[in-house]
């Protein structure tokens, strides 16, 4: 005769097997959330269904990120990752939940998702940090592979546009596991080059797989804390990783980057042109102001020496007239004389005595007189 078991025997044993068969452990399960219940301890209760079953799920609040909670609602379709258990209590078989995603996206997807979110919420993409790239650097930093073809298409453009500027390379794996932490490497290296103006950090188009090095949050948290400007150059234009949201400015393709950091020697050399021909044509315009001024001067410092020349002689023709009319002279016009003796005038007729000989002048001569 079989031993009889009590209903928390039973439940132990189903639960033994339950637990302990790998098959059950670490599963992904995809469905739709209902009966959602966040308990006031934090932990998350619901229930995972689809068109013909369903099964009940606890995710402990230990396992709730910030960034995972927005994802727990009704009606949500996720994929559950955990373990299948039993919960004795009630002898009733559940999940335990570990992690969760969107059930319409890819893991890594979901974790490029999830780590942009958690950045952004801390402020590592907000514009208030970006730097501004300079207009004319004199020494550019490049982290990317030295063998592939994205160094040398750069390498052309900075040729072609800007010849004047000396490229840095510091070499780096772009793809692999790897890849990561020797972009850190690389970047470091750059940041203890004097007098570096920027660095542009760039790789050619791949697969998510490929570009997923770029999505490490230690490298962007390096790129964050840089003093140097940084240039994101990764993939094709429809490419977007972490790198480009933290990074201070984003270019569509490393060729883009090496034309987004640098000035355009012929557009430099049209701009000198126009300010050439701009400051000829204000040198002749000031120079064409200056002898109508010059010209306005003479005419007037002419018309002002006339002037004093004009009041000059209306001053000596009344100074004239006043002489003429001190003048002796022309008292003897009008008839009068003058009486000398000894070439001295007579004022009275007490200064002679007879016998004196006197000298009359009069307008048209001298007569030479003896007084009686």
């Amino acid at each position: 005769m079989n031993d009889i078991l009590s209903v928390s025997d039973l439940t132990h044993v189903i639960k033994a097997i339950l637990e302990e068969d790998p098959d059950l452990q670490q599963i992904s399960v995809k469905g739709e959330v209902s009966n959602l219940t966040i308990h006031s301890s934090g932990h998350a209760y619901f229930t995972l269904k689809d068109e013909e079953s369903q099964i009940s799920c606890v995710m402990f609040r230990g396992q709730i990120s910030p960034l995972i909670r927005p994802l727990l609602k009704a009606g949500a379709k996720l994929v559950v990752e955990g373990d299948v258990t039993v919960y004795v209590s009630r002898g009733q078989y559940q999940m335990q939940v570990t992690s969760i995603r969107d059930a319409g996206i890819g893991d890594l997807f979901q974790q490029f998702l999830l780590l942009k979110e958690k950045l952004k919420e801390e402020g590592l993409f907000e514009w208030e940090h970006k730097k501004p790239l300079p207009a004319f650097p004199q020494k550019i930093g490049i982290v990317t592979s030295p063998t592939g073809a994205v160094i040398q298409d750069m390498l052309r453009v900075f040729e072609r546009r800007y010849p004047c500027v000396e490229v840095i390379l510091s070499p780096s794996l772009v793809q692999g596991d790897l890849a990561a932490e020797s972009v850190i490497r690389a970047f470091r290296r750059l940041q203890e080059e004097p007098d570096l103006d920027v660095i542009i950090i760039a790789r050619g188009g791949g697969s998510t797989e490929d570009l997923w090095g770029f999505n490490d949050e230690r490298l962007a948290r390096t790129i964050f804390d840089s003093a140097i400007p940084v240039v994101s150059a990764i993939g094709h234009e429809t490419d977007f990783t972490i790198l480009d949201f933290v990074a201070d400015v984003r270019a569509a393709t490393p060729t883009a980057a090496a034309e987004l950091t640098t000035p355009d020697r012929a557009e430099l050399l049209n701009a000198l042109d126009s300010t050439k021909i701009y400051f000829l044509e204000l040198l002749q315009k000031q120079l064409n102001e200056s002898e109508q001024f010059l010209d306005d001067f003479t005419e007037r410092l002419g018309w002002q020496m006339s002037r004093l020349l004009q009041n000059n002689k209306s001053q000596l023709d009344l100074l004239e007239a006043q002489l003429q009319i001190l003048n002796p002279k022309a008292f003897l016009t009008q008839g009068y004389s003058i009486t000398l003796k000894d070439g001295k005038k007579i004022l009275s007729s007490e200064e002679l005595q007879k016998g004196d000989e006197i000298e009359t002048v009069l307008q048209d001569g001298r007569v030479t007189s003896i007084v009686k």
